[in-house]
């Protein structure tokens, strides 16, 4: 469990993150946004996150914009 001022730095950097990939001109798909809100709360640590987006990646998810959601 981890403690409030954690969750809060945790969803800053997630917000900032988000909002850079949109100044870039580009968005986050909705699975990836979860994972990384579900960071933010404490569910899953950042490592999950990598390796579930790592394995999208691999099954192809990317290649048809369909597929990523």
């Amino acid at each position: 469990m981890i403690d409030e001022q954690t969750k809060s730095e945790r969803r800053r950097a997630v917000a900032n993150a988000i909002a850079t990939v949109r100044l870039e001109g580009l968005d986050i798909d909705p699975v990836t946004a979860e994972d990384l809100h579900r960071h933010a709360r404490g569910e899953i640590e950042l490592d999950e996150v990598l390796r579930h987006l790592r394995e999208r990646v691999a099954a192809g998810a990317f290649r048809d914009p369909v597929a990523a959601l």
